[in-house]
């Protein structure tokens, strides 16, 4: 999917509603972009914008800090 759009003079540019959709970028979003040779490569990041949703993507365990504080200090829990 191709599309031509122009920069403003502050180098802005509005990503057509199209690709934004097949990127999965509805509302605010993160994008990472590249220099290939003479290209300019646009790819969703998975850098959330959000501390607290990346947060809560992380799984890390729940329960009542002085058991889990307890089971650091035992070894019981260890990095992925």
């Amino acid at each position: 999917m191709a599309s031509t759009i122009t920069v403003d003079k502050a180098g802005r540019m509005v990503i057509p509603k199209k690709i934004r959709k097949k990127l999965g970028l509805a509302g605010e979003g993160v994008v990472t972009i590249e220099v290939k040779g003479s290209e300019v490569v646009l790819k969703r990041s998975a850098v959330e914008k959000s501390p607290s949703k990346a947060i809560s993507k992380m799984n890390l365990p729940v329960g009542p800090w002085h058991q889990i504080e307890k089971e650091i200090e035992e070894g019981a829990v260890m990095e992925q």
